[in-house]
């Protein structure tokens, strides 16, 4: 009786009411983590002198939690890109995720020209649309607004596919930092090709896994589904901190 209770409460969180935030509060702080244990002690100490008392778990979140504020409502466009099936995501120098993430990496390049405050801002955005680049569904199809529309349904309980994907199973199964950063191994060489910045590679790199996101059993969840996409998140959660690791090292090396 004890487990049916519990097994109720945990598929009760994971439909509490998303606002489509990839990979939530906590898939955000998992790749913000990856990213951290990616860096050298000295790199550690000046990232964080320039968040200036923010942790790294604020910064990666700081695009999500300012959302009701309309002082913001320039940013909300920035943490997607939408292209037809078929189509790959190209360059782009607009206010979307591909066009915002690298406008920002080249503005950061230069920070020396930019206040402290600047900086900060700058660094939080970085830090929440790597993040995002690597929820699949935030490079979705236009057709359903990266899986907004798309309707699922899990024990019997009603979301839509890119809330589940974004929160859902990584509640579920409560992933954890060590299961990400453990999550495939790299050799130096495969390290190395990993950590090239490239944002429009990276946005095809995880455009590619949709086909599998969208099969679904009739649009119900089943456990089959949410085994062979929790190693896809753990990978992708791994490869997000990665990459922005790389980014903070070029950024100040």
């Amino acid at each position: 009786m004890k487990k049916y209770i519990v097994a109720t409460i945990v598929i009760m969180a994971v439909f509490l009411p998303f606002n489509s935030f990839a990979w939530g509060e906590k898939g955000h702080n998992l790749v913000a983590e990856v990213a951290f244990n990616y860096l050298d002690t000295n790199t550690q100490k000046i990232l964080l002198e320039y968040l200036d008392g923010m942790t790294i778990q604020e910064a990666a979140n700081w695009m999500d939690n300012i959302k009701s504020d309309h002082k913001y409502d320039n940013l909300k466009p920035l943490h997607y890109i939408n292209a037809e099936r078929g189509q790959k995501i190209t360059e782009s120098d607009g206010d979307d995720i591909v066009g915002a993430l690298t406008r920002t990496i080249e503005e950061l390049k230069n920070y020396k020209e930019l206040s402290k405050e600047e900086i900060k801002t700058k660094i939080c955005i970085v830090f929440h649309l790597v993040g995002d680049l690597y929820q699949p569904l935030h490079v979705g199809y236009a057709e359903d607004k990266g899986g907004n529309k798309f309707q699922v349904s899990f024990y019997g309980r009603g979301t839509n596919l890119h809330s589940f994907y974004d929160t859902g199973i990584i509640e579920y199964r409560n992933i954890t930092l060590p299961q990400c950063l453990n999550a495939k191994s790299y050799s130096k060489e495969e390290l190395a090709q990993i950590e090239k910045i490239d944002v429009v590679e990276w946005a095809n790199q995880s455009r590619s896994f949709i086909p599998n996101i969208y099969k679904t059993n009739a649009r119900k969840i089943d456990e089959p589904y949410v085994d062979r996409n929790t190693i896809i998140i753990k990978e992708q959660i791994q490869k997000a901190g990665i990459r922005l690791a790389s980014v903070v090292k070029e950024i100040f090396k």
